[in-house]
């Protein structure tokens, strides 16, 4: 007699698994070539010289993230796309650990199911197919959440490494995750308060911590010749990230609650979670009101689990508000990643009938199809800066003043001048030297004059307007271009 529990069971979980199927393989078939930012410049220069002071890459020099990329270099030639291929294959991996985590709580199949949820989360797939360090570092997290979370349960001291080595390999990723150390000191206070580690041990193991981030931060020192050398960079680029450019709450004239508002439900829910893809918002939100329901309690905070993930989330949630640039999303997905992931273990455990297993299936499918569509867009359809590049190479004896694009334009090779402006009182001088040329400005240098308090004389003539997905990048995705007349 057929066992229909089973064959249901069975069917889910291999829908589930076509679906991560699908969307890796498509990542795999449309690894992103395009290097459309300042940031991806950097890294993608690095994999040819290795040099903090040229920005190649800028500091802290993300070393393994850089040392992934030239590791998949020797398989895939473009710099660009070598970085994609390490992301791509690193953030695959971490479907293990969040099953790992999800099983400490939940069934095998809803454990599954999360990690399918999380996997195929739309907006995080799109910064994986970016040359960025984000998504190796989303891979490397949820690798240590892991580790954390097995050694608090595990007695044998040997454990602790574990998490002391992958927290020097996610800050040798990515240093903005550097919060995450709170997991250490709650692992350490729950293996004091079981009596499995006495004050001594943990300095102890605090140096062996210290020890492996020496790992890689020695390195970088040896790069830079001295330490001398090596804390006047980091001094520089840190008072440069929160006073001048970086976006925080110090240099951005956002009031609080503006701030708030833009973290909350345009950062977090609109683009991390729901993608900006309605279809994604209305599941979310079904499985949020059932979540909300009246039914038995979850309990999932008194697991090790859930309290961790609180304690992770609220840790870097607090940095990401005030630490971190609010007018790119993307700084946000570890706190919307570890919300999705509370909230369904919250969902299965309160509600663990198979309706909700296949409500969670419809969303995984969802997000595949979405993902899927997105990966290829974004390997396909060119950028605003190239297409401002390729326009402005057949137009005959021009000048171009921009902003961040002008390193984008470097990288690409231009053959025109084109340069960063900051005022408009070097911006009238430095065109005075180009006599006979045709010179462009970028809105971005325009609005950069008015924020100054400067309106540019002259004459201004719009010429062309440039334009690209904006979830692709939220800050360059419009360009428009104007021809300047004295």
């Amino acid at each position: 007699m057929l066992n229909f529990a089973k064959i249901n069971r069975a069917m889910i979980s291999g829908v589930s698994l076509l679906a991560i199927l699908y969307v890796f393989m498509t990542q795999l078939g449309n690894l992103n070539p395009f290097v459309s930012s300042w940031d991806q410049v950097d890294f993608s220069l690095a994999l040819h010289r290795f040099d903090l002071r040229a920005m190649q890459p800028h500091f802290p020099g993300y070393p393994y993230f850089i040392l992934g990329g030239l590791l998949t270099e020797k398989f895939i030639q473009n710099p660009g796309q070598a970085l994609v291929a390490f992301n791509v294959l690193v953030y695959a991996s971490s479907i293990v650990p969040v099953y790992l985590l999800a099983s400490r709580v939940l069934s095998k199949e809803s454990s599954l199911l999360v990690a399918g949820i999380i996997y195929t989360a739309s907006y995080p797939l799109i910064i994986v197919n970016q040359p960025m360090s984000e998504g190796a570092a989303l891979a490397a997290f949820w690798w240590f959440f892991w580790s954390v979370a097995a050694a608090e349960s595990k007695a044998s001291g040997k454990w602790l490494l574990l998490p002391l080595f992958l927290f020097s390999v996610l800050l040798g990723i990515r240093l903005s995750y550097i919060p995450m150390g709170i997991g250490l000191i709650y692992l350490f206070y729950k293996k004091w308060t079981k009596q499995e580690l006495t004050m001594p041990g943990i300095i102890k193991y605090a140096v062996i911590a210290g020890l492996f981030q020496l790992i890689w931060v020695g390195g970088l020192i040896m790069t830079e010749g001295s330490l001398s050398n090596f804390l006047e960079l980091a001094f520089g680029f840190t008072g440069g990230h929160f006073q001048e450019w970086g976006g925080t709450s110090v240099s951005n004239e956002l009031s609080f609650f503006a701030r708030l508002k833009a973290f909350l439900f345009t950062n977090i829910l609109w683009w991390g979670i729901f993608s900006r893809t309605t279809v994604l918002m209305v599941l979310y939100i079904v499985i949020g009101i059932i979540i909300l329901l009246p039914s038995r309690k979850s309990g999932i905070f008194k697991e090790s689990s859930g309290q961790l993930s609180l304690l992770l989330m609220l840790a870097y949630g607090g940095w990401a508000l005030f630490a971190q640039n609010i007018d790119k999303p993307r700084h946000i997905l570890p706190v919307a990643l570890l919300f999705v992931f509370v909230c369904m273990l919250v969902f299965f455990k309160k509600r663990p009938e198979k309706f909700t297993r296949y409500l969670a299936l419809a969303l995984i499918i969802a997000q595949a199809i979405v993902s899927s569509s997105y990966v290829q867009e974004q390997a396909e359809s060119s950028p605003a800066v190239y297409q401002l590049a390729n326009y402005l190479e057949e137009q005959p004896d021009v000048v171009l003043y921009t902003w961040e694009e002008t390193r984008v334009l470097q990288f690409l090779g231009m053959p025109y001048p084109h340069k960063r402006i900051y005022t408009y009182k070097i911006f009238l001088h430095d065109q005075g030297l180009y006599e006979g040329k045709t010179i462009y400005v970028t809105n971005s240098v325009i609005d950069g004059f008015r924020s100054q308090g400067v309106e540019p004389g002259g004459k201004l003539e719009e010429v062309r307007t440039f334009s690209s997905n904006e979830i692709f990048d939220p800050v360059y995705h419009e360009i428009v271009l104007y021809k300047w007349t004295p």
